[in-house]
């Protein structure tokens, strides 16, 4: 499920939650700057912020659900 609000003086929020049926274990990771994120059919990614959120960590690698990173 997700949440917004708009405020009249020009304000936005929008949050999100895992509201799912299923039971999955996520938790909160911090992916450290440049940390070498590899994908199947897409280049590695390894020049990128430092990231916090939500995810599951599988084989030592953070699957994220919703994530952010300094620059917001």
């Amino acid at each position: 499920m997700c949440t917004s609000i708009n405020y009249t003086n020009g304000g936005h929020f929008f949050g999100r939650n895992l509201d799912l049926q299923v039971d999955l274990p996520v938790q909160a990771v911090i992916s450290p700057k440049n940390f070498d994120f590899k994908f199947k059919y897409a280049p590695d990614y390894k020049e990128h912020n430092p990231l916090i959120g939500m995810a599951m960590v599988e084989d030592g690698y953070p699957l994220y659900f919703e994530a952010i990173n300094d620059c917001g």
